[in-house]
């Protein structure tokens, strides 16, 4: 079985074009740590001056505050952002492509005389509520660069890049139990009182828990808390289990840790099964219940061995409660 993958807190994402631009959104404590970098693998370079973004949820707009070593300058406003100064705007290609941003965060001066900016962090927070990568799933990103060249060029161009946030990397659901059904095949003659105190399902595993699935799809751990509406003793043993009786007749000794024996006699005493003949069956079934509540049925199969109703059964018996 596989254990549970914790939820993502990171995803990065690169906006292409003349230079490349990293960025990493980082979860830390209800805010959103962001890491820019200028990469270098085109062969060119650029100063970072700003960074634009659209939010998946419109309404957290107003409540936005930015932190960063070199953060001069922010902007937010429901689709109406395209610069934060002057020397930032993203009018042009990528507003037509993308159109106008939520907010958009400015960093150093204007050109590389001052600062040359090649990698930055910041941190957006929002007044009322936790931020989240889900902020961000699938959103429009814009960059804007100037002195732009070769590392020992003049670096004379500028630049605007977009691109598009990646889907949200989904954590695992809330972990649940699942209870899986079981099967079970016997005589006619079984009884608790007649051969092992336990017996064997037909995987040959000697609990009906065994298969079942805990949190995360690990093996269930826990115990069986009900059985066809009865609840099952927690403190149940082999020696002192919990009886049960059969939908279609029949019983069953169970204890919490999902042992079972099953007897083809009745409350009553009667073997409900008696009147099989050789090559006929029937069959009974116990729904048990798990402690997070999922079910799975135990499907028991009585085979017969009798003949015109004369089979083996323990009709009559009074040994159905025997240990």
């Amino acid at each position: 079985m596989s254990g549970c993958t914790a939820p993502a807190t990171s995803m990065s994402f690169t906006l292409e074009g003349q230079v490349n631009v990293s960025i990493t959104i980082t979860e830390v404590d209800g805010n959103l740590q962001f890491d820019l970098q200028v990469l270098d693998d085109t062969g060119e370079i650029g100063d970072l001056n700003a960074i634009y973004f659209d939010l998946f949820d419109d309404s957290l707009t107003s409540g936005l505050s930015v932190t960063g070593d070199d953060v001069t300058g922010t902007a937010f406003k429901v689709d109406g952002v395209t610069k934060v100064d002057n020397f930032t705007n993203m009018n042009g290609e990528v507003v037509k492509d993308y159109g106008k941003f939520d907010g958009g965060v400015q960093f150093g001066t204007q050109g590389m005389s001052t600062d040359d900016i090649r990698s930055t962090s910041f941190t957006l927070s929002h007044d009322t509520v936790d931020l989240s990568l889900a902020d961000f799933n699938l959103q429009d990103f814009g960059a804007r660069l100037t002195s732009v060249g070769t590392e020992d060029g003049a670096r004379e161009d500028s630049l605007k890049l977009g691109g598009t946030a990646p889907e949200v990397p989904e954590g695992p659901t809330e972990p649940t139990e699942a209870a899986v059904d079981d099967t079970l095949t016997v005589l006619e003659t079984a009884g608790f009182g007649r051969g092992d105190t336990f017996d064997f399902l037909d995987s040959g595993e000697a609990s009906i828990l065994a298969n079942d699935l805990g949190d995360c799809d690990d093996p269930y751990t826990g115990s069986v808390v009900s059985m066809n509406g009865t609840t099952i003793d927690p403190m149940s043993t082999q020696s002192t289990p919990t009886i049960i009786a059969g939908d279609n007749g029949g019983m069953l000794q169970i204890t919490a840790d999902g042992a079972i024996n099953f007897s083809a006699d009745s409350v009553d005493g009667t073997n409900t099964f008696a009147a099989l003949n050789d090559g006929e069956s029937a069959v009974t079934n116990f729904v048990y219940t798990l402690e997070g509540g999922s079910t799975a049925t135990l499907e028991v199969t009585v085979n017969g061995i009798g003949t015109d109703g004369g089979g083996g059964g323990g009709g009559g018996e009074t040994d159905a409660f025997m240990m």
